[in-house]
């Protein structure tokens, strides 16, 4: 769930507030929560983040509703829609495999330790992560809400 939230901190801001519910459901052969759900408070804005690993179909979704229309990025479809009014309207299809994006992170990474490109991310972005990340997992325990410490 990790790589959403970063997305969803890239598109509307990063993630102050966050409670989380996770628990290890059906997915064999680990030892990690495979359904987690979390809420946050964005400053002003609130989100909605979902993750289910033992459904069948691998799906990604990201809407962000904005104060003139919604966009939503639809994975297991392949494309891009946004509504300004009372209809959906479709971009293009974009056709990814299902590690497609994986991949280009690790070799983004591998080619950043390499010194062949700049990281993709900055310092503060990957703390930033780790920080939302420690507090989700907090909240899990306490079953409380947790401020993302600066």
């Amino acid at each position: 769930i990790t790589h959403v939230i970063n997305a969803g901190e890239w598109l509307v801001g990063a993630i102050d507030r966050v409670v989380a519910d996770a628990e290890h459901q059906i997915l064999d052969g680990v030892d990690v929560e495979d359904t987690v759900h979390i809420l946050t408070r964005q400053g002003n804005v609130l989100g909605t983040y979902s993750l289910n690993q033992h459904q069948a179909p691998n799906e990604s979704t990201i809407t962000v509703i904005c104060e003139k229309g919604t966009v939503r990025f639809d994975l297991p479809r392949h494309h891009w829609c946004w509504m300004t009014d009372e209809h959906w309207v479709d971009a293009d299809t974009i056709e990814i495999e299902r590690d497609t994006l994986f991949e280009h992170q690790a070799e983004a990474f591998l080619d950043a330790v390499e010194g062949r490109a700049e990281p993709l991310c900055t310092l503060d972005e990957g703390l930033q992560t780790l920080r939302v990340n420690q507090a989700a997992l907090k909240s899990v325990q306490t079953q409380q809400w947790q401020t993302v410490s600066q």
